[in-house]
């Protein structure tokens, strides 16, 4: 992982935040307490230690990752939120993603499940990860 990579994606993450084309729009995963917590993350980073910042924030956010060509955007949110039932669930010991997997692996699989991925072991509470998308912070922008 590069860390200096990470760290100019979440000062362009925060700048959209303030300023940018995220500065209106309400993200869609919100906090008990109204926050919007957001984790930034490279797609070559490790799984685990991508889920160990989001588990930092609460265990729900807006995960924003970079993927060299773009951005894309999963909502990590409360399983009691979720309207339907996680269509996937990588909380068994046969399911769970191996020792190497990364973020960019994570979003390409719940991409492909739209009710969205259980992910409630990982994050020590229950958790849905859903909406994987690509996401262009300019069309983000309200009209």
């Amino acid at each position: 992982m590069n860390q200096d990579l990470l760290d100019k994606f979440r000062r362009e993450i925060n700048w959209h935040l303030a300023q940018g084309a995220l500065a209106d729009v309400d993200l869609p995963v919100t906090s008990d307490d109204g926050g919007h917590p957001v984790v930034a993350a490279l797609e070559d980073e490790l799984l685990s230690t991508v889920l160990g910042r989001v588990r930092g924030v609460g265990g729900f956010a807006n995960l924003f990752v970079h993927d060299g060509a773009g951005v894309r955007m999963v909502s990590v949110i409360n399983d009691a939120c979720a309207i339907a039932q996680p269509g996937a669930d990588m909380s068994g010991p046969e399911e769970r993603p191996g020792p190497d997997a990364t973020v960019g692996m994570f979003l390409d699989y719940v991409a492909r499940h739209p009710n969205g991925v259980s992910v409630s072991a990982a994050l020590g509470g229950q958790a849905c990860a859903r909406d994987a998308r690509a996401v262009d912070f300019e069309d983000l922008a309200p009209a």
